[in-house]
């Protein structure tokens, strides 16, 4: 995440977004690495097998 977060200060980015599923491991990674937490939209997305999940959206200022 460092790594990706340098490159686009390096581009003159000041604000990242991202999501992923409530729930998954990815949420309490994107915790501990400083993102914040906007909230829930349920039923955004599918699994694989085409079954709805909740979806966590996170933001990012750069410094």
């Amino acid at each position: 995440m460092a790594s990706i977060e340098a490159h686009a200060r390096a581009a003159g980015f000041t604000l990242l977004t991202l999501d992923t599923v409530r729930g998954d491991p990815a949420e309490q990674l994107y915790a501990a690495a400083g993102w914040n937490r906007v909230g829930v939209i349920p039923d955004y997305a599918l699994y694989p097998d085409g079954r709805p999940c909740d979806t966590v959206i996170f933001y990012k200022r750069l410094a």
